[in-house]
């Protein structure tokens, strides 16, 4: 049996404020905790009204928690806030319960919110973040489609157009495709995802997190050095975008504070060493002192301005270099300056430096009187692929929802189908679906096109459908993907 002493030590040591109450409302008794909680003495919270020390907007929520407890019912939690003679108002995480015997006397149970409470803002602007990362992700989505249907049409007008024009279009197209390109970046950055099955191909990695740096921010050099032939790093691509762009941008905010004549510059290494990849982002600015290293990776430890940062880059990127395997590191710079270290496991292979030459083919041949099925909700899109299909030779029927795509595959033969992941209807995996118990043989040689990579798709695509063509695609790139699955289709049979 529990000696009575150990309940006296609990309630004398608890750092939570343990208060009981009469049938009346009135204190009976209090643990040291509760002077510093409720911020007076013991002896000045004996025989006083509860109530009467909370704030005057917060007073009925208390005296209804009360009433329940009296009652026999226990209430939930809720945030009371006291009032100070000394300071502003305690806020505290107030519970309270009936005693045993059911005599109407209750105890209150108080902690300390103040802490949190300093936090909240930075909590919030988390969030905001986290916010404007899906917003990101679905206008990045549109954005795809405006693109993909924009630079359809300048890659058609640029087959039948002067010299003078044709050179205006191909500038045309390559700012599409640069948009495209900022677009496809930020998408993936903003797409949350907590898997790690990526396989990471560093340098690639480190230059879309360079360009979109460069897109938010420009004021100084920035500069990189990739060691050739990387091998990839098991894991997830967005995660580590997040730390790379997390560690460039507080390598900005450093080199910011030089003087207007000094030169201010970044540089990104990457090499690989000791069974290791090394990714370094170096600074130039002031560095980091010694003493503050050991902080630096603590939640909202921040040695910027207030209202500069959320005081969590740096613990985000503790956090997702330890999800994949790895370690952080401070160094010493030599002509002083912040080196940031990354160190990360790699898996047994080795990326190849060079992609394999694209096929080369003649554009507008190879699909000559071929059936094809497009489903897509964009009325540009269809129109700029049903123009382009005739170019090619072949015939294209066009639906703008999955129910309707159906329908067709019921009542005409198609030898090739394109399927937008997003449509109404029930959407583009829905609808493939069908089309598997409706024409086997066609849902073998249907193509997705998407603006995303919708995460019910996993299953369908690169097993069961013929391949996806990511939003905003060129004209050319698709149809090759096209003629590659009729000519496999034709050397099967």
């Amino acid at each position: 049996m529990t000696s009575p002493n150990v309940y006296m030590e609990a309630w004398q040591a608890s750092p939570l404020a343990l208060v009981t109450l009469d049938t009346s409302g009135k204190v009976e008794s209090a643990n040291p905790a509760s002077e510093r909680i409720l911020a007076r003495k013991l002896e000045a919270l004996q025989g006083m009204q509860l109530v009467e020390f909370a704030h005057k907007l917060d007073r009925g929520a208390l005296q209804s928690m009360l009433d329940e407890a009296r009652a026999g019912r226990t209430p939930g939690r809720q945030e009371i806030r006291f009032s100070s003679p000394l300071d502003e108002d305690q806020v505290a995480g107030f519970s309270v319960a009936p005693m045993i015997g059911g005599d109407g006397r209750v105890i209150c149970v108080l902690r300390d919110l103040s802490k949190e409470k300093v936090y909240r803002p930075q909590l919030l602007h988390t969030e905001r973040l986290a916010s404007m990362g899906k917003i990101a992700s679905i206008v990045a989505h549109e954005l795809n489609n405006a693109l993909a249907g924009a630079m359809g049409c300048v890659e058609l007008a640029s087959t039948d157009a002067n010299s003078r024009t044709a050179e205006l279009l191909l500038t045309t197209r390559k700012e599409l495709q640069r948009a495209s390109a900022l677009v496809t970046d930020l998408k993936e950055y903003a797409r949350v995802e907590d898997g790690m099955s990526d396989r990471i191909e560093v340098a690639n990695t480190i230059h879309r997190s360079v360009q979109l740096h460069r897109f938010i921010y420009s004021d100084c050099e920035l500069t990189t050095a990739v060691e050739d032939g990387l091998p990839r790093v098991h894991g997830n691509t967005n995660q580590l975008i997040q730390a790379l762009l997390n560690l460039l941008r507080n390598a900005e905010d450093a080199v910011s504070a030089l003087e207007s004549e000094e030169p201010r510059a970044i540089h990104v290494a990457a090499v690989v060493k000791d069974d290791v990849v090394i990714i370094d982002v170096i600074d130039n600015g002031p560095g980091i002192a010694r003493d503050a290293r050991a902080m630096i990776f603590e939640p909202f430890y921040s040695e910027k301005a207030a209202g500069f940062g959320t005081g969590l880059g740096l613990t985000v990127v503790q956090t997702i270099t330890s999800a994949h395997g790895g370690r952080v590191e401070i160094l010493d710079t030599p002509g002083g300056g912040a080196t940031v270290r990354l160190l990360l496991p790699y898996l047994e292979e080795v990326v190849a430096t060079e992609l394999a030459s694209p096929v080369d083919r003649t554009m507008g041949s190879d699909l000559q009187g071929v059936r094809v099925l497009v489903a897509d909700d964009e009325l540009t899109i269809r129109d700029m692929l049903k123009r382009a299909f005739q170019f090619y030779g072949a015939e294209a029927t066009t639906v703008g929802d999955a129910q309707a795509a159906i329908a067709a595959v019921t009542n005409s033969d198609f030898d090739l189908l394109l399927l937008d992941a997003r449509m109404p209807g029930g959407g583009g995996v829905e609808a493939f679906r069908q089309v598997q118990a409706l024409n086997p043989e066609l849902a073998r040689k249907t193509v997705f096109m998407s603006g995303e990579l919708a995460f019910n798709m996993a299953e369908v695509v690169g097993k069961e459908c013929a391949a996806i063509v990511q939003k905003p695609f060129l004209i050319e790139q698709l149809m090759n993907t096209l003629i590659d699955i009729i000519q496999a289709e034709i050397c099967d049979d």
